[in-house]
């Protein structure tokens, strides 16, 4: 599943519970999707760049909240609709972060660093003692 970032901007005199309910309704559309929440952060009101015009008002400042979340991508039409209703939301936007490699275990990368220094010509290590003989 990929890593998705919602950057969502909502008006900046929501409550704190309509702002839990509009983040709840957007995680619960994860979870039904077999998705999984991993981050949610808020920033509180910000000034904007600019202003921005939404059912006859004019607004300079938001609310701004982040979610990160994994999710089949079937599933981002769902989240969308729900903010596209809610009329606290201003814009909001998703972005599709970069999947993060499984992590190396520790040999290999010691191994491609030994190679890196070797081609170098670096070595750490005295290459005539290197081979120890048995006891």
């Amino acid at each position: 599943m990929p890593v998705y970032e919602l950057f969502c901007l909502a008006r900046p005199q929501i409550t704190k519970e309509s702002l839990a309910a509009v983040i709840r309704t957007a995680s619960n559309a994860v979870f039904s999707n077999s998705g999984v929440m991993t981050d949610i952060q808020s920033y509180g009101n910000r000034d904007l760049a600019y202003p921005i015009r939404k059912a006859g008002s004019k607004y300079t400042e938001a609310e701004m909240w982040q979610m990160n979340f994994l999710v089949r991508p079937a599933a981002l039409p769902e989240i969308h609709r729900n903010l596209q209703i809610d009329e606290d939301v201003l814009r909001w936007i998703f972005v599709k972060k970069r999947q993060h490699p499984v992590n190396p275990n520790t040999h290999s990368v010691a191994k491609q660093a030994q190679r890196r220094l070797d081609q170098r010509g670096v070595h750490l290590i005295d290459p005539a003692q290197q081979h120890v003989a048995p006891h």
